[in-house]
């Protein structure tokens, strides 16, 4: 099921890497620290390390599998002159709360306006990519591809359990499916802690402090024929042939209004988030559609304060027009309005007018209202950057 459009490794850019699996965690929460941890240059330039997790055997049967930890930490973070170093586990970097973001479908973190901003406002900023995503895809895997989406927990959980340990709280934040991903997870989380508040997954639960939500995966935003198939025929589908690619559909005017070769601003690399995006399987769209299922169903409260941020409108027009860059191109965000009271009592809505799918990728002025909206309620739920 490998890709051929992208046969080479994504580029390993010389960070260092280490062994943790979830076993390891749910054995002691806390038994590894990012503190300890050397960060390699990353692709994203000065001030950002990368180091990677290698988590082992595939569920699905693909190449050993890792995670890309990438962080933000400028020199003045360690008082180093060396933007790489890992300063001092006692200096203010480690007081900071921590943000971890969460990319979406064919992504990988790309945007340092966001991470500087957030540490600009206090906070330690990490990003992950997760496995067969972006930074951590490796030659033999299929990009992206899991046949549950639950299986990126384990990749969530080693995150958190590393970040939290040094860090006093951290907040996950997701964007589109990576918004369902870390809701859903830190539902189970929650599960777990009122099935045993003395688990492991009830320390790592206690380690998140929010959840935010950028312009999350709450609802398959087809309708009609294409909607019922999706729901209904694809999850009976995947059990006997899971490997049957899914037809072409994505609207790629989304891509071309953010790349700076096209009719964007962004230059991102498009290997690691192409215009179109990379193939998708039965298995892996039965796997978002069970997941979507038990969040509408109300089976994954968070248990913590959840912010959603969306737009104020969708548009699925193919064509580019301005009605791309100042609405939702991929998803609609009254779904999200639906959803957000099932995955936590105490979800806030944020609707940021004129907004595009990843808000934080909107216009100068519309992102810097969300970015704002963002800071604010974080410190409203005394999770103030310091």
């Amino acid at each position: 099921m490998n890709d051929s459009r992208a046969m080479n490794n994504a580029p390993a850019h010389g960070g260092n890497t280490s062994s943790r699996q979830l076993a390891d965690v749910l054995t002691d929460p806390r038994g590894a620290s990012v503190a300890e941890l050397t960060f390699g240059p990353d692709l994203l330039g000065p001030d950002f390390g990368v180091h990677y997790v290698e988590m082992g055997d595939d569920p699905d049967g693909e190449p050993p599998v890792r995670f890309a930890l990438v962080r933000y930490f400028p020199a003045e973070a360690s008082g180093s002159t060396a933007a790489t170093a890992v300063s001092d586990p006692t200096r203010n970097f480690y007081g900071r709360p921590a943000l971890l973001f969460v990319h979406g479908m064919t992504d990988y973190f790309f945007q340092d306006h966001v991470a500087r901003f957030f540490h600009e406002a206090g906070y330690a900023v990490y990003a992950i990519d997760m496995r067969k995503c972006g930074r951590a895809w490796r030659e033999g895997q299929t990009w992206h591809h899991v046949t549950s989406q639950a299986i990126y927990d384990e990749d969530l959980s080693i995150a958190l359990g590393l970040i939290g340990t040094a860090h006093p709280t951290v907040v996950a934040v997701g964007h589109s499916t990576g918004g369902l991903d870390v809701t859903t997870w830190a539902g189970r989380l929650n599960a777990a802690t009122q099935r045993d508040p003395s688990s492991a997954e009830a320390g790592l639960h206690g380690m998140l402090g929010a959840v935010v939500g950028n312009s999350p995966w709450y609802g398959i935003q087809f309708d009609g024929l294409v909607g019922f198939v999706i729901k209904r025929v694809f999850p009976q589908l995947a059990k006997v042939a899971p490997h049957i690619p899914l037809p072409e559909g994505i609207n790629p005017s989304y891509g071309h209004s953010l790349h700076a070769d096209y009719a964007g601003e962004w230059d991102y690399d498009l290997e690691l988030k192409p215009i179109e995006p990379r193939k998708k399987y039965v298995s892996w769209m039965a796997g978002v559609v069970r997941q979507i299922a038990d969040l509408q169903a109300g089976h994954c409260d968070t248990g913590l304060p959840t912010l959603v941020l969306t737009s104020d409108g969708h548009y699925f027009g193919r064509g580019l027009t301005d009605a791309t860059y100042v609405n939702d191109p991929i998803l609609k965000p009254e779904q999200m309005w639906q959803t957000a009271p099932k995955v936590s009592p105490h979800a806030h809505i944020e609707v940021i007018a004129d907004a595009t799918h990843d808000v934080f990728l909107s216009r100068p002025a519309v992102r810097r209202r969300a970015l704002n909206a963002t800071a604010d309620w974080l410190a409203a739920q005394g999770i103030a950057g310091h």
